[in-house]
């Protein structure tokens, strides 16, 4: 701020302020960018799952309707996935290719940098899921993943035959 005084005919000194319009420019820019790095760190990835089921946008072929009894709709609610499409941190299918994180050796997959580093360090023991069949522990990057079409989570099993045994149980 610039003050600067004048001197009338009567003597008497008048102050004036002028405030530098680069200084209120440079308020702004602080201001917007906490704003766009708070928003960032609200809706960052975190561990839980989210809400809705993301999917890659790919073009519509009309096709004529299958007509389907009510048994065959539910053996299709449970699909194996590969492993590649599936957030192994938010347990769910994303429907495009996720980042390829290697850990000593073995691939595990992520949507974002926040599952990469959660994956690398294994926080929260994230690179093991349960087998839904009998509660054993599986490595989710040799697991066979099975997708539940209706939410988008996955569950992760130690074989081909287990998750089919499941698929054809549900």
């Amino acid at each position: 701020m610039k003050h600067r005084h004048f001197k009338q005919q009567n003597k008497e000194a008048i102050q004036l302020t002028v405030e530098n319009p680069s200084r209120k420019v440079y308020k702004l820019l602080i201001s917007t960018l906490f704003l766009i790095l708070a928003s960032i760190l609200l809706f960052s990835c975190t561990n839980e799952k989210k809400d809705k089921t993301e999917t890659a946008s790919l073009p519509v072929t009309k096709t004529k309707p299958i007509q389907m009894n009510s048994t065959v709709a539910s053996q299709i609610t449970y699909e194996i996935v590969p492993n590649d499409k599936v957030c192994m941190v938010n347990d769910r299918f994303m429907g495009v290719e996720q980042i390829l994180i290697d850990v000593e050796g073995t691939t595990y997959y992520g949507c974002c940098q926040g599952c990469v580093e959660k994956l690398q360090k294994n926080i929260d023991n994230v690179r093991f899921g349960s087998n839904p069949i009998n509660d054993v522990k599986v490595d989710k990057a040799n697991a066979v993943i099975v997708q539940d079409k209706s939410n988008g989570s996955v569950y992760y099993f130690a074989s081909k035959q287990d998750a089919q045994s499941f698929i054809n149980n549900n």
